[in-house]
């Protein structure tokens, strides 16, 4: 029996009894017989048994109320977390669990030890790790009913025999799986289950010393039986124990740097020779891969942080616009399955914001999955997503930014899968940055060293051109906007010559305009003062964002100013089309997967709001993009419904370039005045208040620019130096006037060379030779004088 993949139970218990788990915490054993007979087995160090003692509560209340990770993150899970004493309203990423009630070995409504009239359980336990980076896997036993969760150190471990439809409150209820009190589980059963089970690759999972390992049973219904008790829980069992690797997993396509290159990524156990295979899928016989007419390109291999994995990153290259492709993904001749995806046309195009998916924030991982997956299917069977060239995230797509599970489950890389077809392009969020996972699961185009985190996931700000659009997507987590600000101009001016650019569209995790509990954290308000006005100079058309969970449109912004009049109608209503508007539009994008939401907070630095909405609905947003037309539409992928929609008209779609302008202000700025005179150095002045404006100015032409530029230039030119060296005698003042005079033509002459030079040319030459004769005819009298 393959490993892969499934889930065995020691004793009576057949298969079909435990539902299936999270990709990292899959398998037991293959042969449950030769194991039972076997006592030298090694199941690992037992650091927990039916002796440990188990805090619990029984009270048909909710341990996740009144913890900060409900209250101001609307996490139902804090209660999981490691322990610390204090006020759980305000620990942050622990929890005291001293009021809880204590016992060892098993828990039972049928024998008086559990309370009879409670919908939930809730359990926690502690050992002890010397070195978690040492932990390869664990063996965990425990008996069970109905329905349960297992969490070690707040991050879901397994969950097994969990409804479809979430828990209900009571009987024949609606099912929610973010109730932590209510009946539920996918089979109903009169008896006690066993679950033996062993984990690999969980050591992300662990710390140094104290660990937490936590347990959710929920009945099926009023009359069902609570039950639990702790079996055995050991380190390091040996290595024939663990479930296999599989030799090729995380599939992911992404945007190239154009349309015509996409980039592929994936995780293989071989360390040598990965390659992707692509070719025309009109190249295809049947389903036979066409080997002979496909195009094969090595791949960059790393060490992947997800243990006995590597990371590898390959480009397909000059692709036809409107073609359908075959691709696959490989090493040493070991080949995924063939997946198709297609083209699109150049000229307008359509593609999709994604906001947050944070998979495991809920404390389900399976529900988050769902949730993430329904709103990916309806490219594939809705026909209002069906022209949609990509998807952008908004970062933050997983809860622990090391744990592979959850990065499997984003990636939902189940049969037709969009994942395999559906470029993606990717932003880093604050969740994400820890280790390197995020590096390893994405291969982004044109990465610069600008704007990188410093830590685990360095990867800078990067860029990609789609079409019409220019993409900036920046690293948030660097909170230096001299270093976004850089990569911004650097990339406007490699890209100035593309006249196909006419929006330029900024992504990046952090919102800085919203509407929930971040948008008056302190860092939120330093990225605001700074980025906000840097936007504005540079040209930017749109800000797309996520982080708060929460859908916000902000009024359209000049810098920090919202432009209030021209955001609301005469009757206060928020305008939902602008033409050539002064401002820019900031969106800040509600969860995708439903994993998380957050609260509207009335505790606003500022008044910027024009749309905002919260339903505890995922949401997904479309953007149409063409020359001189931007919409925007955000949905509830419940049903479709639209929740808000903007669209952003030009009647000019001139790229507007600044870069030039913009360093001669920087060179003019530090000019010292004390060199130059008074009446000079003002023309310099009103020349640079002029053209700073026009800097500032969100819509101003290339026209604007270039008049601005050679006004500065010419007043920078025109620039006189003060004059020096006086002396008392009449004679030598004569001479340094003249000298200076001599100097100050020959350098003012030099400069002003615009048009044709001969007439300045011979007028030099003619002035120079009157000088010498001139002086000349001084010496002969003076020697006749003499």
């Amino acid at each position: 029996m393959n490993k892969k993949n499934k889930l065995i139970a020691l004793s009576v218990l057949s298969a079909m009894s435990l539902t299936s788990v999270s990709p990292l915490a899959i398998n037991s054993f293959s042969n449950v017989i030769a194991l039972q007979g076997d006592q030298t087995v090694n199941k690992g160090t037992v650091v927990m048994n039916q002796d440990t003692t188990i805090k619990y509560l029984d009270t048909n209340t909710d341990p996740a109320d009144g913890t900060q990770a409900k209250d101001k993150w609307g996490q139902y899970t804090g209660w999981t977390r490691t322990y610390k004493d204090g006020d759980n309203a305000s620990l942050n990423g622990q929890y005291n669990d001293n009021e809880w009630k204590e016992q060892t070995g098993e828990f039972s409504t049928e024998k008086g030890t559990l309370n009879k009239t409670s919908r939930a359980y809730f359990f926690r336990g502690y050992f002890n790790v010397d070195q978690a980076s040492a932990v390869n896997g664990i063996h965990l036993s425990f008996n069970y009913k109905d329905a349960v969760i297992v969490y070690i150190n707040g991050q879901q471990l397994t969950a097994l025999n969990v409804p479809d439809e979430g828990y209900r409150s009571q009987d024949g209820g609606n099912g929610n799986h973010k109730d932590n009190m209510g009946y539920g589980s996918k089979e109903t059963s009169s008896s006690v289950k066993t679950a033996d089970l062993y984990f690999r690759d969980i050591k992300d999972m662990l710390t140094n010393g104290k660990n937490v390992i936590a347990f959710e049973i929920h009945k099926s219904n009023e009359t069902s039986e609570g039950y639990f008790k702790l079996n055995e829980l050991g380190i390091n069992p040996d290595e024939s124990l663990l479930p296999e690797r599989e030799s090729l997993k995380a599939i992911s396509l992404s945007v190239g740097s154009t349309p015509t290159e996409l980039n592929l990524n994936w995780f293989s156990t071989d360390s040598t020779n990965g390659q992707i295979q692509f070719a025309k899928k009109a190249d295809m016989t049947g389903n036979e891969f066409p080997k002979a007419k496909a195009k094969t390109v090595n791949s960059k291999i790393e060490k992947a942080q997800a243990d006995g994995y590597y990371a590898n990153k390959a480009t397909m290259s000059d692709l036809e616009e409107n073609t359908a492709y075959v691709y696959r993904v490989g090493n040493n001749g070991h080949w995924s399955d063939t997946y198709t995806t297609t083209t699109k046309s150049k000229g307008d195009f359509s593609f999709l914001f994604a906001g947050d998916p944070q998979l495991g924030s809920s404390g389900d991982l399976a529900s988050d999955k769902d949730g993430w997956k329904n709103t990916l299917d309806l490219v594939n069977t809705n026909p209002l997503f069906k022209d949609v060239h990509f998807i952008q995230n908004a970062g933050d797509h997983v809860e622990a930014g090391k744990n592979e599970s959850q990065y499997d489950a984003y990636l939902s890389n189940y049969q037709g899968s969009v994942v395999y077809s559906t470029p993606f392009a990717n932003a880093v969020g604050n969740h994400d940055y820890a280790g390197t996972a995020y590096n390893d699961h994405f291969n982004l185009p044109n990465v610069s060293n600008l704007g990188s985190s410093g830590q685990g996931n360095a990867q800078g700000d990067y860029y990609y051109i789609y079409n019409n659009a220019l993409m900036l997507v920046l690293n948030s987590n660097n909170r230096s906007t001299a270093e976004h600000e850089e990569f911004i101009k650097n990339t406007l001016a490699k890209t100035k010559d593309n006249q196909d650019i006419k929006w330029k569209i900024v992504v990046f995790h952090h919102s800085i305009y919203s509407s929930a509990s971040h948008a008056s954290d302190n860092d939120i308000l330093a990225r605001r003062d700074t980025l906000a006005p840097m936007f504005s100079q540079n040209g930017i058309d749109l800000v797309l964002m996520g982080h708060d969970h929460v859908y916000t449109r902000s009024m359209l912004m000049d810098g920090t100013t919202a432009l209030k009049d021209e955001s609301f109608d005469q009757n206060g209503n928020p305008i939902h089309e602008v033409t050539d508007p002064k401002g820019l539009t900031y969106i800040t994008a509600n969860s995708a997967s439903g994993s998380k939401y957050y609260e509207f907070t009335s505790n606003l630095s500022g008044d910027y709001i024009a749309v905002k909405n919260q339903e505890h609905t995922p949401n997904i947003t479309k953007l149409d993009v063409k020359d001189n037309q931007l919409k925007i539409v955000t949905y509830r992928t419940s049903d479709l419904s639209v929740v808000d929609d903007f669209t952003i008209n030009k009647t000019s779609t001139e790229t507007v370039d600044k870069t030039e302008l913009g360093k001669l202000i920087n060179e003019c700025s530090q000019i010292d005045d004390s060199t130059y005179t008074k009446e000079s150095f003002t023309k310099l002045q009103d020349a640079l208040v002029a053209a700073k404006t026009v800097l500032n100015k969100n819509d101003a032409t290339n026209q604007d620019v270039e008049t601005a530029y050679n006004t500065l230039k010419e007043a920078k030119n025109q620039l006189v130096k003060k004059e020096t060296n006086q002396s008392v005698s009449s004679t030598t003042d004569k001479k340094d006037n003249t000298s200076s005079t001599n100097k100050k033509d020959n350098s003012t002459s030099s400069k002003v060379k615009t048009g044709d030079d001969t007439p300045l040319l011979a007028l030099e030459i003619a002035s120079t030779m009157s000088i010498i004769a001139g002086a000349i005819i001084v010496i002969k009298t003076k020697k006749k004088e003499n």
